[in-house]
């Protein structure tokens, strides 16, 4: 991986890993996650939450593992660069 552009994510995939092939064979799969965020306001005491959304690609040996083993709705940590 590049120095400089690492990301960390865990969540949970909101969508059944969709594999495909490259023309060379190479597989590709991509799916979603959502990370939550808890805290407690310090003003009202009140617990709020965000909720961020992100598209994955995984590639290779790696995409196909993911789309055999994933599923919507399992806890998944995606290790990465992020593309925006």
């Amino acid at each position: 991986m590049s120095a400089g552009n690492n990301v960390t994510l865990i969540g949970n995939v909101t969508r059944d890993p969709e594999l495909r092939f490259t023309p060379s064979g190479q597989g590709v799969a991509s799916f979603g996650i959502a990370v939550n965020r808890k805290w407690q306001n310090r003003q009202t005491n009140e617990w709020e939450e965000q909720v961020s959304f992100f598209d994955v690609v995984a590639w290779g040996t790696l995409g196909e593992n993911v789309a055999e083993a994933c599923q919507k709705g399992d806890r998944v940590i995606v290790v990465g660069r992020l593309d925006q």
